[in-house]
């Protein structure tokens, strides 16, 4: 029976999505990137598997072995072409080649905008270009537009705009150590460049060019919002509208941390449990007469999967979410057919199409941490329900969801610590409080958002659900306050959260099993995990570097020995900024110092620090190893009449974008060595020296 044969028997699409998603990974950071040379190996591979099947069919039994090895070196291989498929850079017409040629890009908001202080943010589809020989022709890509927030309403999604080509420009990775990376986490989006424009600047073209189903979806969402807005009170509105379809913008961020802090902030980012909500409910108001009339089932499943698909659209297509209406799909579908999935094929099954369609769905932490829930789930959830029996109703709802929480929270754990340094402590209280009132007012926001749209207002159930937001927010909140409610700064590297996940297979097959083997095993596996920490504790107790955060506005110089960080300071540093938390943690400082002096001598190294063009002037004059350009230069002059080939000259993100760049280009031809954050990102460079007398930190 499957119930009772090996997980990769029941399930076998595990063994093909393992060697598929590696070979992703090592086609992302180990194999060239050729696409020629990988679909020449895949296509090898391939041909290899037919002819090993057929020998197979003809009973030649020595060939199995050969045939599995062959079939998983395609499998890798396939991955590899999939990722080098899906980069939009390897195509001859994206709108990355030739930008001197291009004069007018032609492109349509995909969504709603995301929404700064002072900006709106929207992703915007390249749909043709103007070339300078007045040619147009069909380019791909995408990019970040930003317009004033306050003329926002003057992009509609859908709709056609001319845009001038020469506006564009490259989104820089900020590479900051330990930083979020905005670029490179949108270089896995496909989007490479941005694009500032003012309001005056935009032309639209005619309405019989609008993309009408785009136009259809965000007339959905513009409805939804505007159904929160006059039915909840405020400002529990806001928190509704991120409850409903994952508009976010609103909410006070305040707020956003509080439930981030608690771990419950996937009750407010649609996810896999919203999905799941809006399923059941449908399976349970559609009641067709399906015994008698057998073609109704087909009906059912057609509502039912269409009605799934739009919401995941006017949710804004998120990873967890189109996880699970892929995997819902898939279920009811093989429900409908008799041939009933297991969940763990169906998991499979579904990781595969979708990585297959888009790799960079590997790299997506919504995608990833949804099938880490929901498989934990699948497998360790009986298990925690098993621990304790309860009677009464309320007792064993509240012990089930319980063992629900638990069960997500061991294969997400690794996950979490990887992507956001951090780990809640008191997330089953919180969650015992968010799920049933985020549950209950998401499908009070459903019917509301229905009701409104059908134009049949209902504001009592509106004020309800306004009591059950301010009840989860008070909740959330007291549990954010309780003493240790967060763990902070944890720095796992990739080697330690795959030896974590490693210890977690090995200790589930052996509460399974019982072999003493496994209890070694995961002895050995933890002895690892501990080395590569101490491993990574002693490298930075003997780290030596120089390094120059890009910090738009910003300026500060910053030497690290050991575990201290020695901070060098001028009148455009910041008092404190999260980019220097996250450089703190990822490098392990429990200490720092700070002064201002102006030049530093070690060894044979001399940095400068002018602090005016006069200083600039003598120092040049004294042929530095390392000179710091910050805002508080307004003339490169000097240095252009004295050029020295010796000196390595830094600007760093103090200096406006537009001047840097300048700046970089006369130096350049001047034959200085330059290194511009903003075009190169942070610098970082490895050292052997200790400033001298830096003031302690008070």
């Amino acid at each position: 029976m499957q119930k009772d044969a090996a997980p990769w028997m029941a399930a076998p699409f595990i063994r093909l999505v393992l060697p598929f998603i590696g070979g992703i990974g090592v086609g992302e950071s180990w194999l060239p990137h050729s696409k020629q040379l990988s679909t020449a190996a895949t296509l090898v591979l391939f041909s290899g598997c037919c002819i090993l099947h057929l020998l197979i069919k003809k009973q030649v039994q020595a060939i199995n072995l050969l045939f599995g090895c062959c079939l998983h070196f395609f499998l890798l291989s396939l991955g590899w072409t999939s990722f080098l498929l899906a980069d939009i850079r390897h195509f001859p017409n994206w709108i990355g080649h030739d930008p001197d040629q291009k004069v007018v890009l032609v492109a349509e908001a995909e969504a709603l905008p995301s929404l700064g202080i002072k900006s709106a943010r929207f992703t915007m589809l390249v749909k043709s270009v103007i070339t300078k020989q007045g040619k147009s022709q069909y380019e791909r890509g995408r990019f970040l537009l930003y317009l004033h927030r306050d003329k926002a309403s003057l992009i509609r999604p859908g709709a056609l705009y001319l845009l001038p080509a020469d506006r564009l420009k490259k989104l820089i990775p900020s590479r900051n150590p330990g930083s979020f990376d905005f670029a490179l986490y949108n270089q896995k989006k496909n989007i490479f460049h941005q694009f500032y424009i003012d309001s005056s600047q935009l032309v639209e073209f005619p309405p019989a060019y609008e993309n009408r189903y785009r136009k259809w979806l965000t007339s959905a969402q513009k409805t939804a919002l505007e159904a929160m807005d006059a039915s909840i009170p405020g400002p529990h509105n806001q928190l509704a509208k991120a409850l409903l379809i994952g508009y976010r913008e609103e909410v006070d961020r305040t707020l956003l941390d509080t439930y981030s802090k608690t771990g419950v902030v996937h009750v407010i980012a649609v996810s896999g449990m919203h999905l799941g909500l809006i399923f059941l409910i449908l399976q349970r108001i559609l009641v067709f007469p399906e015994s008698r009339y057998p073609f109704t089932k087909w009906i059912k499943f057609l509502l039912v999967v269409a009605f799934t698909w739009f919401f995941a659209a006017v949710a804004g297509s998120a990873g967890s979410i189109i996880r699970a209406a892929s995997m819902f799909s898939f279920i009811l579908f093989a429900k409908l057919l008799r041939k009933p999935v297991g969940t763990i094929q169906s998991i499979s099954l579904t990781a595969f199409i979708l990585l297959l369609i888009d790799p960079n769905w590997l790299w997506d932490a919504g995608f990833l941490l949804s099938f880490a829930a929901l498989l934990s789930i699948v497998l360790y959830q009986k298990g925690w329900s098993k621990l304790l029996h309860f009677q009464h109703p309320l007792l064993k709802s509240t012990w089930e969801l319980s063992a629900v929480t638990m069960a997500a929270q061991i294969l997400t754990i690794p996950l979490c610590i990887l992507l956001f340094h951090q780990l809640p402590v008191y997330f089953l209280p919180a969650n015992l409080i968010a799920v049933p009132l985020s549950s209950l007012a998401l499908i009070a926001t459903l019917a509301i958002w229905i009701t409104e749209a059908l134009g049949l207002p209902l504001p009592l159930l509106g004020k309800f659900t306004g009591k059950l937001i301010e009840w989860m927010n008070l909740g959330i909140e007291q549990i954010s306050l309780l003493p240790g409610a967060l763990v902070r700064d944890l720095n796992w590297t990739n080697h330690q959260v795959l030896l974590a996940y490693l210890l977690l297979i090995v200790l589930t097959v052996w509460i399974k099993t019982r072999k003493q083997g496994l209890l070694l095993l995961s002895l050995l596996l933890l002895t690892g995990f501990q080395t590569v920490s101490l491993l990574q504790k002693l490298k930075q107790e003997k780290q030596e570097l120089l390094l120059i955060h890009h910090l738009p506005g910003k300026s500060i110089l910053t030497i690290i020995t050991g575990t201290t960080a020695h901070f060098y300071l001028n009148r455009y540093s910041p008092t404190g900024h999260r980019t220097l938390d996250d450089t703190r943690r990822y490098l392990g400082i429990r200490s720092s110092q700070y002064s201002t002096v102006s030049f530093l001598t070690f060894r044979n190294k001399s940095f400068f620090l002018p602090r005016n063009n006069n200083e600039m002037a003598n120092y040049i004059q004294l042929n530095p190893d390392y000179l710091l350009l910050s805002r508080q230069i307004s003339s490169i002059e000097d240095l252009l009449n004295n050029p020295s080939s010796n000196t390595i000259l830094l600007i760093d993100g103090s200096v406006p974008e537009s001047r840097a760049a300048q700046w970089h280009s006369a130096l350049s031809r001047a034959g200085y060595r330059v290194h511009s954050t903003w075009q190169e990102g942070a610098f970082c460079q490895s050292l052997s020296t200790i400033p001298p007398n830096p003031i302690p930190e008070k």
